[in-house]
Formats: structure tokens, sequence, C-alpha cells
């Protein structure tokens, strides 16, 4: 009401009659009408040049928005461009790797996050469940793997064999896949390191059961004493730089590359066998059976054993050979061949490959290891020998014997001695058993073949040979006896014989040698034999 008043009251000097009706009456009694006034004391400096000046300013703000409205377009469209080639460039990435055979799907987890199955189906489950990997963009449109769960790192296992405590041979390392290779080779890469990490496990499961063959886990490696100077040590490293270890050494065998390709091997295989029983196999009969360890170890063992038992019996065999060949028995040969595994059917009408007959060729493959070796000491006298290398049930390597030959009858073929004057075990389950038959069958066969030809030089019926508990040797009517020993002495055969007179008597000096190494410079155990008994 002050406020009414007061400017009413200014406006009563000008305009009376307006200002009075919303005059109150108090006021007007008061001080009366038109005793407050307003004027203007100075007219406005604002001209039309400023005028003009306001209004041109303010078409440039005008403008300047209208300016900076285009821009924020454009670069808006700039950036959906670029965001469409990025997410082109992303879809591209991720259309090669479905086109290159991987599984692209969504997360478990995250049903809005793209992502990539790398791992292999008949895995252990901590390994399957963890073989996927988001499909993550960068800003730039290339797509980030994120492998997290799977340990981010690139992992293989390495084989170094030492021989007294150097390294004689050693399994490559692959170069690391760089962050910035294409998106199929970081895949593959991220497939093989948890193929790895499986197959580490894996074998760490099973060394713990093969510790009477010498193999133990010792920290972050496992150890196999194949003998007492050499060692077989398995480590999973991790990629870095490039492998410096690829040098020429000393002997150059290689195998810890062969072992390195054969524990893959062994590992796919088992996948296979998963999948077979899973199936083909009722979900009853699958429940009951317990979560074995694979035969990865225990192939390699077996493989390594077996390959080293025939290397061993065959030197053997080529020193037996050498050695009666420097007595004269010049007929002695060996021949060592390695068998194939046996065709699970020869009938032609049957596929050739099917899920259950290709498994089962894979496995005899890997598993039938064998080798035949063919001794003969004289043309009648042979001797075959089959290795077969076993690792279940058990590690190790049997040899089984045989005188007759093992692909049939050959006609006109003379009887065997050996099958009437020493009979062949059915096996023998080491190279010390086995090459001691071979060795024993040589003296008899010697014995009995020098026996005949001197008693027919000599025209004495009387020369015969004999096998006594004292051994095997050839004796006269006179009571003039030679025995005749072949056995290993050291890194040598050696083929003795030993002259005995009628009493028993012998000399050093009598005593006739002819061992692998040296060449026997005098006369053969033939003429040797025909000298002592032709004399006096």
């Amino acid at each position: 009401m002050s406020a009414l008043d007061f400017v009413s009251l200014l406006l009563s000097k000008e305009a009376p009659v307006q200002a009075g009706t919303t005059l109150s009456p108090a006021l007007r009694d008061l001080v009366g009408i038109g005793t407050l006034g307003a004027s203007k004391l100075k007219e406005p400096n604002v001209t039309e040049a400023q005028k003009d000046d306001d209004l041109s300013v303010a078409t440039g703000w005008r403008v300047m928005g209208i300016n900076n409205m285009v821009d924020t377009v454009l670069a808006a469209a700039e950036r959906l461009e670029k965001e469409v080639d990025n997410e082109a460039k992303y879809w591209d990435d991720v259309l090669a790797v479905s086109d290159d055979g991987w599984t692209v799907c969504a997360l478990p987890q995250e049903p809005h996050t793209l992502g990539v199955r790398f791992g292999f189906a008949e895995s252990a489950p901590d390994f399957r469940n963890n073989s996927i990997a988001p499909l993550l963009r960068n800003d730039d449109g290339t797509i980030k793997l994120g492998v997290g769960q799977v340990g981010g790192g690139c992992q293989r296992i390495r084989i170094t064999i030492k021989k007294k405590g150097q390294v004689i041979d050693q399994s490559p390392l692959p170069e690391r896949t760089p962050d910035d290779a294409p998106l199929n080779a970081r895949v593959r890469e991220a497939r093989n390191t948890i193929f790895h990490q499986e197959l580490w496990y894996e074998i760490n499961r099973e060394v713990r059961m093969l510790l009477a063959h010498d193999m133990y886990y010792d920290g972050s490696a496992i150890v196999w004493k194949r003998d007492k100077e050499t060692e077989m040590v398995f480590t999973l490293e991790d990629l870095g730089e490039p492998d410096d270890m690829q040098v020429n050494f000393a002997e150059g065998i290689r195998s810890a590359s062969a072992a390195y390709s054969f524990l893959q091997f062994l590992l796919f295989q088992s996948h296979r066998q998963n999948y077979h029983k899973r199936t083909s196999l009722s979900p009853a009969v699958r429940q009951s059976e317990p979560n074995s360890t694979y035969h990865i170890m225990r192939s390699l063992i077996g493989r390594f054993e077996f390959f080293q038992s025939v290397e061993d019996i065959a030197c053997h065999l080529n020193k037996l050979v050498r050695t009666l060949r420097h007595a004269g028995i010049l007929s002695a040969s060996i021949s060592t061949a390695f068998t194939p595994p046996t065709p699970l059917t020869s009938d032609a009408t049957q596929p050739r490959y099917t899920p259950t007959t290709e498994l089962l060729w894979v496995q005899q493959l890997a598993a039938n290891l064998g080798a035949l070796h063919t001794f003969a000491i004289t043309p009648e006298a042979r001797v075959w020998c089959q290795s077969r290398g076993f690792a279940r049930p058990f590690i190790g390597t049997c040899f089984y014997f045989k005188l007759t030959s093992p692909f049939g009858g050959e006609t006109g073929q003379a009887q065997n001695p050996l099958e009437t004057i020493y009979p062949a075990p059915d096996y023998c389950a080491t190279v010390q058993e086995a090459i001691y038959y071979f060795c024993q069958a040589s003296v008899r066969v010697i014995a009995q073949t020098i026996a005949v030809r001197v008693a027919g030089k000599l025209g004495d019926n009387d020369i015969q040979w004999s096998d006594t508990v004292t051994g095997v040797g050839i004796r006269n009517g006179k009571g003039k006896h030679a025995n005749i020993d072949i056995a290993v002495v050291g890194e040598r055969m050696v083929l003795t014989m030993t002259p005995k007179g009628p009493v028993g008597t012998t000399t050093p000096s009598d005593v006739r040698t002819w061992d692998s190494d040296t060449t026997a410079a005098g006369d053969t155990i033939e003429s040797a034999i025909l000298n002592l008994m032709a004399s006096a």
C-alpha cells in the first residue's frame, strides 16, 4: 500500500485525475495532490548510429551461432563416419575369425558382449570353461582379445635333455605373437597357450604315479632320470624375446623336438577318446567312469625305453656278429627293421575312415611299437627276435623269439638246428636275457658246425660237440677238449676257446680269444680247434 501511494502521489502532478483513483484518502488529506513530482534531467545519448551498430552486433552474434551450429553438425557427422569405419573394421575382423572356423558367440555371463571360443570341447572343465575370450573394440576399431582368464601371456612346454649336467638337446620355442598381429593369429596363440597349459596340468597329475620310473616334480619343472647320466626336464615357459637357443648341439639328435610333438599328439588323441566316449557310451557308463589321468608320460617313457632297448640289443648283436666274423664265422649277419602296426582289417569293402576305426588305428600307431631282429649264425641257424614296447598295463619292452621265419615257410629250407640243440624261450623281459640267449645259441651252433667240419677233415668220427655242466665245447676220443664261450666284457663281445688236455690241464698261452673290436691276426676258431685235435 505504501508503494502504491508513492507511485500515485508521484503521478498526481501530471495526471491528477488518473492518480487520484489509486491515491489513499489519508495521504490525500495529509499532503494533498501534486506535492511530489519527477522529471527527466537529461536526454538519453543513444543515437541512430549506435542503434545501427547494436543491430549489426546482434546480427553478427546470430551468424556466429549459426556457424557454430554448422561446425558442430559437421564434427558430429565426421565422428559418425569415423565410428562407422571403426565399427566396420571391428565386424570385418569378427567375420574373418568366424570364417576361419572359430566359434563366435555371446559371453555366458555377459550376453551383450561378443566373444570367441578357442579351446577344446573335450578338455578338462577348468580349461573348457575358460577357453572363451571377449572381443573388445579399441578406439581405432581394432579388437582387443580379453584372455585374462587364460593367463594373458603366451606359454609353451619346453623339453631339455641334459647329459652329465650339460644341455645336449632342447625343443625350440616359437616367437611371441605381437599385440598388433591379425586377430586370427592372436586367437590361435590363445588356443595354443591353453592347450599347453592343459598339457602341463595333465602331465603333472600323471607324474605323481610315475616315481618308480625316476620321474618326479621338482619345483617348477618335471625331471625324468633316463639313466645315470641323462635326464629330461619338462618346463612351462613364457614366450618373450625370440628364442636364441637354436644352436647345433654336440650330439644333434633332436629327440627333444620329437618328444615335444609326441606329447601334443597324445593330448589331442586323449581328446578324441573323450569325444568317442561322450558320443558312443551311455550316460550311466560315462558317469561310472572315474576321472582318470591320461597316459601321456607313460607312453613317452615306454617309447623312449623301447627305442633304447632296440638300440641296445642291435648294438650287442652287431658286436656279436663282428666277433663271429673275426673268429672266421663269415656267415654271421644281423638285420633290424621296425615293423608297422598291424592293419585293423583287410576287408577292402569297409570304408577307409570311420570314427571308430580311425581312432583305433591312431591308437595302434602311437602305442604299437615293434622291431624285428634277424640274426643268422649259419644259413640254416637263424633266430628271429621281435621287440615289442608296452605302456599299459606296464611300461617295458619284451622280446619274442621264433626259430622259423615269421613271413611264412620257405621252400627247400633246412630245419633250423637250434630247434633241437637250443630251443628258444617264448620271450625275454630284458635285453640282458635276450643277449644271453643269442650268445648261448651262437656257442652251440659254432660247436656243432665246427665239430662236423673238423671230424670230416681229420676222418675222426669221435670228434663231437658236447653240452655239459662245465660248458659247451668239442671233444675227441683221446680226451682232448676245447671249451667255447661268448660273454660281454665291458664294451666288447669276446669269444673264448679254452683247450684242455687229457688230464684237464691248460695254460694261459693256450687260450684263444676273438673280440668285437680287434680283428683276429691269427687263426680262426675252426683252424685252432683243428690244430688242437690233430696234435699228438
